[in-house]
């Protein structure tokens, strides 16, 4: 038991921050994203705990978070992109004013245009873009293999082109 503890500690050292931001960016609220990660951890325990193994435990994680983002969507009606943007806390401080609205515009256009694509579109580029993954741990989490992962942020990329109009 006590290996299983250390290396979900070192799971969560690793991990934890990038599975925070996975969700942030699938539900775009940060007490809703914080309470997510946490229980991918506690689920991931629980497997464990189980007997059961994890071969790759970056990809275990992300496919935990994923199907818990799924099930949370299914139990909430969607909110408005402007009231999120509305209710959101201002953004972490920048260097300068000129810089911190820049990245304000930023972020508002990202999510803005995360509210206008599907749900496979956001998660593809979310995986991809925001989490760093690669095509191959995409795979694993998705259950598709890397070709069929790479085709679709290619897509996604298509789909988030035509909102943006560029």
């Amino acid at each position: 038991m006590r290996v299983l503890k250390d290396a979900l500690l070192k799971a969560y050292e690793s991990h934890a921050e990038a599975i925070y931001r996975h969700c942030y960016f699938r539900v775009f609220r940060k007490e809703l994203a914080e309470e997510l990660m946490q229980e991918t951890f506690m689920k991931t325990w629980s497997y464990l705990a189980d007997g059961k193994e994890i071969d790759n435990i970056r990809a275990f994680l992300y496919k935990v978070a994923t199907n818990l983002i799924i099930d949370e969507s299914r139990k909430r009606k969607e909110e408005s992109l402007d009231a999120l943007l509305e209710a959101k806390p201002a953004l972490e401080p920048a260097s300068s004013d000129h810089l911190r609205a820049e990245r304000e515009l930023a972020l508002k256009e990202v999510l803005a245009t995360f509210g206008q694509v599907n749900e496979e579109t956001r998660e593809i580029l979310t995986l991809r873009y925001v989490d760093d993954l690669d095509p191959k741990d995409i795979s694993e989490i998705l259950g598709i293999t890397a070709n069929h992962v790479s085709v679709k942020v290619n897509r996604a990329l298509e789909e988030v082109k035509k909102v943006l109009e560029l």
